[in-house]
C-alpha cells in the first residue's frame, strides 16, 4: 500500500472527520471507495472520448442473420490453435467487447444476457422508454415472463454496464432514469434484434 496525502479546506476536513465518526468507517476505506469511483468515471470518460475520435464504422449492408457483420471481428474460440496464437487483449482493446458476444447471445435463449436483452427489447417495443424498475420486474417474474426470468438479475445486469475486467460486455447505459442501449453496440444489436424477440 502506498501512502497518499491530501490537502482539504479546514471546514471540509472537519466535516469529513465528523462523518467518519458517525459511520465508524476508517478514513482509508472511504478514500479508497471514492478514488475507485473517480477512476471508473475518468476511464469511462476517456473511453467515450476515444470512441468519439475513432474512425466511423463502415455502413455496408448487414450480411445474412447469425453471421458476424464484416466490420466486426470475432476473437478465436478458446481451446483452438488460433486462440493460443492470438495476443492477449489489453485494457483499451476491451471496449466494445459485447460486439463479439451479441451474436452468441442471440443463439442461446437460455443465457441470462439473452433474456435481459429480450426483456429490454420487449419493453422498448411496448413502452418506448425502459426504466430499470420495469426491466427488473420483467426479469424477476418467472410466472408471468418465464422466457425473460433471470435469477440474480441485478448482478447480471451490472455486468452488462461496463467493459473492463471479466464483465459480460457493456450493453446498457442509464440516462435520466431510463435504461438505454450503448451507442457503440447498437448497430450489432439491431442486426440480431429478431433473434431476441
Amino acid at each position: 500500500m502506498k501512502p497518499i496525502t491530501f490537502q482539504l479546506p479546514d471546514a471540509l476536513a472537519d466535516q469529513f472527520r465528523i462523518a467518519l465518526e458517525l459511520t465508524g468507517e476508517p478514513a482509508d476505506a472511504v478514500a479508497e471507495r471514492f478514488i475507485r469511483q473517480y477512476l471508473a468515471q475518468t476511464f469511462q470518460s476517456a473511453a467515450d472520448s476515444y470512441q468519439d475520435t475513432a474512425a466511423a464504422r463502415p455502413t455496408t449492408p448487414p450480411p445474412p442473420p447469425i453471421s458476424t457483420p464484416p466490420h466486426y471481428s470475432v476473437p478465436p474460440r478458446k481451446g483452438t490453435p488460433d486462440h493460443a496464437r492470438s495476443p492477449r487483449p489489453n485494457y483499451w482493446n476491451e471496449w466494445g467487447k459485447a460486439i463479439t458476444r451479441i451474436p452468441r447471445w442471440a443463439r442461446n435463449p437460455q443465457q441470462n444476457n439473452h433474456k435481459i436483452l429480450k426483456a429490454w427489447l420487449e419493453l422498448q417495443r411496448e413502452m418506448g422508454k425502459v426504466t430499470l424498475d420495469a426491466l427488473r420486474a420483467r426479469c424477476s417474474n418467472p410466472t408471468a415472463y418465464p422466457s425473460t426470468y433471470v435469477p440474480h438479475f441485478d448482478s447480471n445486469y451490472a455486468q452488462m454496464k461496463f467493459d473492463t475486467g471479466n464483465s459480460h460486455g457493456k450493453v446498457f447505459e442509464e440516462q435520466n432514469g431510463f435504461v438505454e442501449i450503448w451507442d457503440n453496440i447498437q448497430d450489432i444489436l439491431m442486426h440480431y434484434r429478431d433473434y431476441f424477440l
